[in-house]
């Protein structure tokens, strides 16, 4: 679609360039894509001398459009010259429309707009060890490690940030330190030929008078469920190896003495080890430590944290059971050609008779069981969704299933029939990403026939929030209006599902402010729908300044009203997960220990960016991404993106004043897990001010030069997080798991001008201060 749409514009742009003059091509217009998702903010005022050339600008008007349509017609000219933000990721095409009106005639212009990605920049350290007590740094062996081996991107090193920010004063390769021994923080400008990054570079320069420094370039390989090797590199500049001391301990583990039992000592020659009969689905920590003579010995390395998965995590088993749920039209219990997947439900199973019962959920239609073990038994059956139950029923069971060494693949058929005809149709709601402000995000609208009849036509109703621009619909014939859009589909088939993903800008701040509530909203309409409870799907997001791309959130926001919430609600909970390394993740694994105030039995799993493996076991909630190959947001931004969306009821007797925490953990291939922030959904009477409010918490002195005093005047409440922005909304501090009343910043490496301080207290009021800098 994209290249048909793609081609269209270039065929109509040739027909307008063949009817009327054309003005010579101005310099295409680059941005830095600080986001990395093909999106930025252009400047096209600054072309328009270029594109007027010698004409009269007193005489001459200039219009930009998006598409040739709207230059032929000269309608929907683009408003917002000085900050426009493409609608076309990475690069796009105006057609600009150039008027003299001394004479009426119209000129045929073109403006190219592509967008930079910023370079990486990856913090990063380098210690010292020097026996004449004299410290000096080579800056620039640092640039392969902070740029990621980029060829192509530009280090320079600052002593401040304001220095690095502004390009200014750069360091000479040759460094000697102005703390020393001690530690010292510089700032690295990573240039990519239009945009830069900045990092940090820790100089760790320590008096250890022998020269002996610890290993480094630390990396795990030959991962396997029981074993890994563990590989290191000597300072080739510090003093010589005798041998090497490597500890291997539980994930977490602090560096040990240096006698701590269990450590292995590897000869001068050797700089790797293989560790064996690990505990399969176990983190550990590793540390080497270098000893240079009998004497002398370097501190512990950095740790190295490695995760071993079994075969039913990386879904490596030879053994598979594969269990299929089936709209059995013809009811003769066999899946026949044309017959769809049942995905509203859960396949129920107990292994060898424990009592216990295990859930799959159906959303891929199949789920799979990885046993390397031939003398589990398993027995199953399939429990359609309660809110189904009236209308299907399915009575298959299987018993004494088990999975011999060498049988590979296991098939089992579960045939679904229906007893009472019925049209229902279900639409959700889940986020992309997170609103910040001057920057795009994406909302997604999902829409399924429950029913095992086509639904003959329907209307899909978007409503977005006020301050909130729809850029895109990935459906283009929906109509948009001024609240949203609507979208009319037809023939929705037995249990199909369909996709629409909406694009929003935000706007800047004021008109905006970090801590804003947004709501969106999309209902959907069928005649005759025997289900009206899940018609409707909402989401609630607070606008941030940035966010962990490693997320969990409820749709309702953080405060529920509890007159508002019924038995019949539910909790809408969305885990989002992005592929920050530098290599593809082959597996992803996600768990979620719910909450004892969340009913584990209500749980309906609702959607996933990729095909997933969903189970529950008790509270206990695991989603298993096998082969999901997912990319890195270096080299693909928009794919190294997924998500999970849940929904589930909490327990009766919630009352005002409870507080549902939810954590999630997501393990990426054999890495320790990724823990996100703790979402909070708090029941309350109504949506009115805490005592941790904008009066309570005062910043002095403000305007500020080197240090500034956040305090807390309310003995309610602590404050446990805070975070400074930028007017652009750029976080360039954060403190995380504070509980103090009282908090002083040093300021004084910051950029003078205005800043937003973003207070978060320990029971999730948010309060947000203007801070200046001068």
């Amino acid at each position: 679609m994209k290249k048909a749409l793609l081609l269209l514009i270039f065929l109509l742009s040739f027909t307008v360039n063949a009817q009327m003059p054309t003005i010579p091509p101005p310099p295409p217009m680059f941005a830095c894509d600080d986001n990395n998702d093909g999106f930025a903010s252009f400047d096209l005022s600054s072309r328009i001398p270029n594109l007027i050339g010698q004409m009269n600008p007193a005489t001459t008007t200039l219009s930009f459009h998006e598409t040739p349509e709207d230059f032929q017609a000269n309608a929907n000219p683009i408003t917002n010259i000085t900050n426009y933000i493409n609608i076309i990721p990475f690069s796009q095409r105006l057609f600009v429309r150039v008027v003299d009106e001394t004479n009426g005639n119209i000129l045929y212009g073109e403006l190219d707009l592509q967008t930079i990605p910023i370079p990486v920049a990856n913090p990063t350290s380098m210690s010292y060890c020097d026996p004449m007590e004299l410290a000096i740094y080579s800056l620039h062996q640092a640039d392969h490690q902070i740029t990621g081996g980029s060829v192509s991107a530009t280090v320079t090193y600052h002593l401040t940030f304001a220095d690095a920010e502004a390009g200014a004063n750069p360091l000479e390769d040759m460094f000697i330190p102005t703390v020393s021994p001690g530690v010292q923080i510089l700032y690295a400008r990573v240039f990519g030929g239009w945009c830069f990054n900045i990092t940090t570079l820790t100089l760790n320069t320590q008096n250890c008078g022998d020269g002996c420094s610890a290993p480094t370039n630390l990396s795990a390989t030959n991962v396997t469920d029981t074993t890994f090797t563990f590989n290191w590199q000597s300072n080739p500049n510090s003093l010589g190896t005798i041998f090497t001391k490597v500890v291997l301990l539980p994930y977490g583990s602090p560096p040990p003495n240096a006698n701590t039992p269990g450590t292995y000592d590897v000869p001068a020659d050797q700089q790797n080890i293989t560790f064996t009969g690990l505990t399969p689905n176990f983190c550990y920590t590793v540390y080497a430590k270098k000893y240079c003579d009998v004497t002398a010995s370097s501190q512990w390395s950095q740790a190295l944290n490695v995760c071993l998965a079994d075969c039913a995590n990386s879904g490596q088993c030879s053994e598979i059971l594969v269990l299929t749920a089936f709209f059995d039209e013809n009811n003769n219990g066999v899946k026949d050609s044309g017959e769809s997947n049942f995905n509203n439900g859960n396949f129920v199973y107990q292994i060898n008779d424990s009592g216990t019962n295990l859930f799959g959920a159906s959303n891929n239609g199949a789920y799979f069981i990885f046993d390397s073990n031939p003398t589990n038994s398993y027995d199953l059956s399939f429990a359609i969704n309660s809110n189904l139950s009236t209308y299907y029923a399915s009575s298959v069971t299987h018993n004494n299933i088990t999975l011999p060494s060498g049988s590979g693949a296991n098939y089992l058929y579960f045939p679904v029939v229906n007893i009472q005809p019925h049209l229902d149709a279900d639409v959700s709601l889940y986020p992309s990403g997170q609103p910040r402000p001057g920057f795009g995000y994406s909302n997604t609208i999902s829409y399924t026939n429950n029913g095992f009849q086509a639904i003959p036509n329907g209307t899909i109703t978007f409503a977005k929030h006020p301050s909130l621009g729809i850029t895109t619909i990935s459906e283009g014939s929906a109509t948009q209006t001024s609240g949203g859009f609507t979208y009319s589909f037809t023939n929705l088939a037995p249990f199909e599902t369909r996709h629409i993903t909406v694009g929003l800008q935000v706007p800047t701040i004021p008109t905006v402010n970090l801590g804003d509530l947004v709501t969106n909203s999309v209902t959907i309409e069928i005649n005759n729908d025997i289900n009206p409870t899940n018609n409707t799907s909402s989401i609630t997001q607070a606008i941030v300044g940035s966010y962990d791309p490693n997320d969990k959130t409820e749709l309702h926001g953080r405060k529920i009203v509890h007159s508002s919430f019924t038995s019949n609600d539910y909790l809408y909970y969305t885990i989002q997960f992005e592929n920050t390394g530098t290599a593809n993740a082959e597996f992803i694994r996600i768990e979620d220990e719910l909450n004892v105030q969340l009913d584990e039995n209500t749980f309906e799993m609702l959607n996933a960016s990729h095909t997933v493996n969903t189970k529950r076991e008790g509270n206990q909630l695991v989603w298993h991404f096998y082969s999901i190959d997912l990319p890195p947001t270096i080299s693909d931004p928009i794919g190294s993106h997924g998500f999970v969306h849940f929904r589930i009821k909490p327990k009766s007797g919630y009352a005002i004043g409870d507080i549902i925490p939810n954590t999630a953990s997501i393990y990426f291939d054999y890495n320790p897990p990724i823990v996100t922030d703790t979402f909070y959904t708090e029941f309350v009477q109504s949506m009115g001010n805490a005592a941790f409010d904008t009066d309570a918490v005062s910043l002095s002195p403000n305007p500020a030069s080197n240090w500034v005093t956040i305090t807390n005047d309310t003995s309610v409440d602590k404050i446990a997080s805070l975070a400074i922005y930028d007017i652009s909304g750029k976080r360039i501090y954060s403190l995380t798991k504070a509980s103090l009343d009282t908090i002083s910043i040093d300021v004084s490496s910051f950029s003078r001008g205005m800043y937003l301080v973003e207070i978060l207290s320990e029971s999730n009021i948010k309060v947000v201060k203007k801070l200046l800098l001068k």
